[in-house]
């Protein structure tokens, strides 16, 4: 069984790109894993199927990426899920799955104190996911913060949004730091095991996310299909449509280093 992982940071288009790979039939991805706030890691903390089998996190995604009981706890899960919503239930074997995989954000990783944990475990294909555009991963934060939403399905209409600029360049700095240090993570990984792919180029349009899709799935070594997400963009025009305060952010971002993230 071939593995995989999704290393990413938050509004970076992860959630599009798990549920792509989920709808081919020989890929599993369990989305993120080592936050707070994800079921398998409340269960983690509150369960323990063994004396030491989850004594630390490195065991802990070991387990997740190696156990059969897991994944079929997991198929479980998502077929009641999508029951529930009336989708088309997508019940997967074992036998039938060619690569396995998560996706989480490399500032979990440092948190967790495991920032070498993909240079120890060899097989693991990284999918390299980042969004350039700081501001713009900064304004999505906000957008699912005020929606509520995390990832739009198709033909949501959106509305303006209003980016508080009293502390947008410390926000950003922030979110430069942790774009710096995902990309730490994957330094000392051979180049056959990472595929670095960008928020704006994968976005370009559908064309280009057709031709990047089946790059991904030749990477991980699964049969070339077409496949498709039903999420899309939680943002999906200019900077000037998008903020009702355009002009007081371009003010606080002129003659910055971030003001190359602004358009014309």
């Amino acid at each position: 069984m071939n593995r995989h992982i999704i290393l990413t940071n938050g509004r970076s288009g992860s959630n599009y790109l798990v549920t792509l790979l989920n709808s081919h039939p020989q890929i599993t991805n369990y989305g993120e894993v080592l936050g707070d706030w994800t079921l398998p890691y409340k269960l983690n903390s509150r369960i323990r199927f063994g004396s030491s089998l989850f004594n630390n996190y490195r065991d802990y995604l070991n387990y997740i990426y190696n156990s059969k009981l897991f994944f079929y706890s997991s198929q479980i899960y998502s077929m009641y899920s999508r029951m529930k919503r009336k989708e088309r239930i997508n019940f997967k074997t074992y036998t039938q799955i060619k690569n396995i995989g998560i996706k989480d954000f490399s500032i979990n990783f440092k948190r967790r104190n495991i920032a070498d944990y993909l240079i120890n475990q060899t097989d693991i294909l990284v999918i390299n996911l980042y969004r350039d555009n700081s501001l713009k991963r900064l304004i999505s934060l906000a957008a699912m913060q005020t929606t509520g939403v995390v990832a739009l399905k198709k033909n949501h209409k959106s509305q303006k949004l209003h980016l508080p600029t009293e502390k947008i360049l410390n926000q950003l700095e922030v979110f430069e730091q942790e774009k710096d240090e995902q990309f730490e993570m994957i330094e000392s990984l051979p180049e056959s095991r990472v595929m670095n792919i960008s928020y704006e180029s994968y976005f370009i349009d559908s064309h280009q996310q057709d031709n990047i899709n089946q790059q991904i799935l030749d990477f991980l070594g699964v049969d070339a299909l077409a496949i498709n997400s039903k999420h899309q963009k939680i943002l999906s025009s200019s900077l000037s449509n998008i903020l009702e305060n355009y002009d007081e952010v371009c003010k606080v971002l002129l003659k910055t280093k971030y003001e190359k993230y602004l358009e014309n």
